[in-house]
Parts: C-alpha cells; structure tokens; sequence
C-alpha cells in the first residue's frame, strides 16, 4: 500500500531533475484532498504522471524508490555541453511520451511524400510566392508529422531548441526555441525535417537539437548530419544549399536591406525574412539582419503562438484520453 503523500511525491519527482512547470501540467486536475486518502487514487495519479513524462510506473509505485525514465536509449543529441545522463534520459523520455500523445491525435497519410528538399520546395511554390514557416507547418501536418512549440520543458535548464520523436507509427517534431519572427523558427522547422527525411532518426529514436552556445550562429557546423540538414534546410527554404546574400551599392542599414530583401523576394521565391537571416549569415553582421526583421515584419510577436494554433486547429482531440489532452493543452500553452 502506498503510504506516501502527493507533497513527497512531488519531491521524489523534482529530486530527479524535472522542472515544476512540467510536473504542474502533468498533475492530474481530479486530484484533491479526498483522493490523497484513498490508496486506488494515489496509485492512478502515479500512473498518470508515468504516462505523460515517460517514466517507469512501477518505480513510482513504491515510495523509497528514485523515479526511472522509461526510454533512456536509443537518442542523438546535437550540441552537448555538459549534460548528465538523467538530463538527457529526461530530454529523451519526456519528447518520446509527448510524441505519442501527439500522434494519437495525427491521422498518418497513406501516400508517398516528397522527400528532397527541392521536391519540397517545388510542392510549396506551385501555390505560394516563396516558403514561409506556416508553408512548413501546412506541410508538416498533411504529410502526418505533428509539430507544436512547447511552452513546458521537462528540465529547469531548458536548452532544448529541438526535437525529432519517432514513436511507434510516425515521427513528431517538438521546437523549444523561442523567437518573435517566423524565419527564425522556419530554419529550426525545416532542419528537424531534413533529419527526418535524410534518416537521421531511426525508428523508435529520438534526436535533440540543444542550442548553441552563439544564438545568432543558426547554422554552426558540427558534424556531418547538422552540415546535411542545414544544406537540405536553407535547400527547402531558397532554393541554395548554400545562399550568399552580400550588399550591393550604397546603403546597407536595417531599413535598406529589409527594403532590398521586400523588393527581391517575389523575384528570387525566397521569404524576405528569410533573405534578411542569409545576409546575416554571409556576412556576420547579424546586428544589421535582426533589424531588418522589425522593419520587415513590424512589433515583434511569439511565433510559439502561432505555431500551437495551428497545432491545435489540426490535431483530433477527441482521439486523446481527457486527461492527457489536458497535459497536452498545458505543454502547448492554453491553459495555465
């Protein structure tokens, strides 16, 4: 019979590393002082939380015991620097859980997508002017692949920028990277589709973008799968695996280059946000390119909520158990 009550159960949780934020939205919401008397109850409430943030149940079961994660192996993880086991096991169980939930709600295609970045692109630009990131997000959802943008993260450290979840019959793609423009978000979006379709996830595993230690460095090379999936990423996006965008004549001030990029973007089929992010890559000059974004796009706003909308436009709700549709709701930020 389990004697130990929700506060120590909470304690047993965040001794092993998880964050408050994401045991609050895993906590169940028919838990209240009655069901802490009954033995039944404590024991679905352990349940509960083994289910959402991919722990083993039976470790829960018995109070003296350390929570275990269920899916400690197999997982990559791009741009370690320091992280212990238990945060990576954490990283790996939390993203694996959520990934399944997340295809619960997903009807999988039954037809052949594309699976080159140009294929892709081609797809996009027989009805859109260039690649935008909800073009990426349309395509994410038709061709069966989930993608939210968390608002709770498994660790108190969030370094997480992002996610790819292959779970049982599909793959998930988590982003953790905040941002008030959307071609930021759009290259982290279209990178986790390159490790997809360039195989880089293997069945049942998990790959973990953290971020970098220079923010501004979108495509810092590391090895040869991040090298593969920039190029297939700024592939997808403009067309070049490589795009050099550098000043031409006077002027090259964030209102200038946010005009030159708004100018040539129909012509070139490339975002100007997107333009104005390569012109900071070419040349360094990064100050120069996140000023155009403001000139380009106006007050800056958090993408994330653009991204969950459209997450939660898309996915079948009723296809997931109440209480984990609850969590999900958490994790994506609609309740609090």
């Amino acid at each position: 019979m389990l004697k130990e009550d929700a506060a120590t159960f909470r304690k047993r949780l965040s001794n092993l590393g998880l964050s408050d934020s994401v045991i609050n939205a895993a906590w169940p919401t028919w838990w209240s002082d009655d069901a802490e008397a009954s033995s039944s109850a404590r024991a679905e409430l352990r349940y509960s939380l083994a289910r959402k943030l991919g722990l083993e149940p039976h470790s829960l079961l018995e109070d003296q015991e350390a929570p275990r994660f269920v899916w400690k192996e197999p997982a990559q993880f791009k741009h370690l620097s320091g992280e212990t086991d238990v945060e990576k096991w954490a990283l790996t169980s939390f993203g694996t859980a959520l990934g399944k939930i997340l295809l619960l709600g997903t009807p999988i295609p039954e037809f052949q997508a594309a699976r080159t970045a140009l294929e892709f692109r081609a797809a996009i630009l027989g009805s859109q002017t260039y690649v935008r990131l909800v073009d990426l997000l349309s395509l994410c959802w038709t061709i069966g692949i989930p993608t939210v943008h968390l608002r709770v993260f498994p660790l108190s450290r969030k370094r997480m920028a992002a996610m790819s979840v292959h779970a049982g019959k599909g793959y998930a793609i988590l982003l953790g990277k905040d941002a008030v423009y959307p071609p930021q978000i759009a290259f982290y979006l279209a990178h986790e589709l390159a490790h997809i379709f360039l195989g880089h996830v293997k069945p049942n595993e998990v790959l973990v973008d953290l971020e970098e230690d220079d923010p501004s460095d979108l495509r810092k090379e590391e090895d040869s799968d991040e090298i593969a999936a920039d190029a297939f990423a700024m592939e997808l996006l403009t067309g070049f695996p490589e795009p050099q965008v550098v000043p031409i004549g006077p002027g090259a001030g964030a209102r200038s280059l946010a005009k030159a990029a708004m100018d040539a973007a129909p012509h070139v089929q490339i975002e100007p946000g997107t333009l104005a992010l390569c012109f900071g890559y070419s040349t360094g000059d990064w100050a120069t390119a996140m000023g155009a974004l403001r000139h380009i796009y106006g007050p800056p706003k958090d993408v994330w909520q653009e991204v969950n909308n459209i997450a939660l436009n898309q996915l079948s709700l009723s296809a997931i158990p109440t209480d984990v549709n609850f969590y999900l709701r958490n994790v994506l930020g609609e309740v609090g």
